[in-house]
């Protein structure tokens, strides 16, 4: 009879969020849910619902920090379940940037520098700073700040051949961070081996030039 929960994980502050719980009764009676919010207020009972039918409630908090969010279900008769496992709802003082896009070439030579754009938005018209990790323990570091919705850019070379993740994140002026963006990259010849093998297809043609000319001497 332990009920299952659902809902949010992140969220900000005053904005109400809605967490479901069901649970099944074995003897199919109706049943109340009750939810604790973590922060020493309650739903108190709500319902009732038909065994199986998911049960809600909304929550909204005025304080940033985590909370604790659990449920707990009662058939008519007063029998309570166990508590339900937790959700930890992280309360920010705003809504974080979109997870931003980064747009760029996606394969080169190591030695040469590439040009990337970035951008998001935010849901709070905040201005916005970009953070790349350009998957060779390398960083850009903090950029910005920029408008929400304008595009960044950021420019970046790869020293050895290989395949790498740029990652791209976002945060707003209150330091709330997005999600990671990402793109693959491949680097796969260098502009050095590039030109020795140049070097190479050339004195193998000077050679087999040279071959076919010895040949017609003897034959002429």
């Amino acid at each position: 009879m332990q009920p299952s929960r659902s809902g949010p994980t992140t969220g900000v502050i005053n904005e109400p969020y809605t967490y479901e719980a069901v649970s099944t009764e074995p003897d199919g009676e109706d049943v109340f849910y009750y939810f604790d919010w973590g922060d020493g207020t309650n739903s108190g009972w709500v319902g009732p619902y038909d065994s199986g039918v998911p049960g809600s409630a909304q929550k909204s908090w005025n304080t940033v920090g985590t909370y604790t969010v659990k449920a707990k279900a009662k058939d008519i008769n007063g029998a309570q379940s166990s508590w339900s496992p937790s959700i930890l709802m992280t309360i920010t003082t705003d809504h974080p940037p979109e997870t931003p896009t980064i747009t760029g070439p996606a394969e080169g030579e190591p030695g040469n520098a590439y040009l990337y754009t970035l951008s998001t938005t935010d849901q709070d018209g905040d201005q916005v700073y970009y953070f790349v990790d350009w998957g060779d323990n390398l960083t850009s570091g903090w950029l910005g700040p920029f408008n929400s919705g304008a595009s960044a850019s950021a420019t970046h070379e790869w020293a050895e051949e290989g395949t790498y993740t740029i990652k791209v994140k976002a945060k707003d002026t209150y330091g709330v961070e997005s999600d990671w963006g990402t793109l693959d990259v491949t680097m796969p010849v260098s502009v050095q081996k590039h030109q020795v093998t140049q070097l190479q297809y050339f004195l193998q043609q000077i050679t087999q030039l040279l071959q076919n000319l010895g040949l017609r001497s003897i034959r002429g």
